[in-house]
């Protein structure tokens, strides 16, 4: 160990692991030469091991967390695509998707600050980018109203079907519940002016919403409710409570 410290100019080295990969004596050096017949040897310094905790920090999202963003984001869209809201759905997606932000924002901040976390960050990109990703799809499905359009677009045949089959005399009630289309209805009835129109389960607050199917015009205000169009025969309903 003496002729190590000497090789090293008599300073000690650092507490790191190490690990000796060559040794041997110097050649023979000419008399007054630095460290003329000392041991040599090349250290390689081995690198720490990190902590559990630290290997969860900097490691990409797995296939829990992405999960959990995805139940988020369908129960969101659910809550913002139907008329009026549901309440229900959206506290529920809000209340996991703020946990899953709690979760995901630590960890990337970590991965960022440190040199071991960032090689970890382009590798897995696709897997960081995901959960931001679906956010801001939310976000912009809702203010933009896309999440409704095109849930009432694939419903819209069924939905018709449904309301000409009530208008036409057929079976209503206050407690049926089915689907049409990707609609939970819940009561439906006929207009006056030959339509119908539906209450969509578990929407709004107090009043309730739904749709009404009215060939022959608007329906008339002040029968149960206001309405505002969507488009060609097709009403927002709102009951009012």
């Amino acid at each position: 160990m003496r002729e190590v410290a000497d090789a090293f100019g008599g300073r000690t080295l650092p507490p790191v692991p190490i690990r000796v990969v060559a040794a041997g004596r110097r050649p023979r050096m000419p008399s007054g030469a630095f460290g003329g017949g000392a041991l040599v040897c090349r250290v390689v310094t081995e690198p720490v091991p990190l902590s559990p905790l630290t290997r969860v920090l900097i490691g990409p999202p797995g296939w829990v967390l992405l999960p959990v963003v995805g139940v988020a984001a369908v129960a969101l869209l659910h809550a913002v695509s139907v008329p009026g809201g549901d309440l229900i759905w959206g506290f529920f997606g809000s209340v996991v998707a703020f946990c899953a932000v709690v979760v995901w924002a630590p960890r990337f901040v970590v991965a960022l600050l440190r040199s071991d976390g960032r090689p970890g960050l382009r590798r897995h990109w696709v897997r960081w980018a995901a959960a931001p990703v679906m956010g801001v799809a939310v976000v912009a499905s809702a203010y933009s109203g896309l999440a409704g359009d095109v849930r009432f677009a694939l419903s819209e045949s069924g939905l018709e079907a449904y309301a000409r089959e009530v208008a036409a005399g057929g079976e209503t009630g206050w407690d049926e519940r089915s689907w049409v289309g990707l609609y939970p209805l819940e009561r439906a009835e006929p207009l006056e002016n030959g339509g119908a129109r539906f209450v969509v389960s578990d929407t709004g607050f107090l009043n309730r919403y739904g749709f009404a199917w009215s060939p022959k015009g608007p329906p008339e205000e002040g029968t149960g409710g206001g309405y505002e169009h969507i488009r060609g025969p097709w009403y927002v309903w709102e009951e009012e409570w």
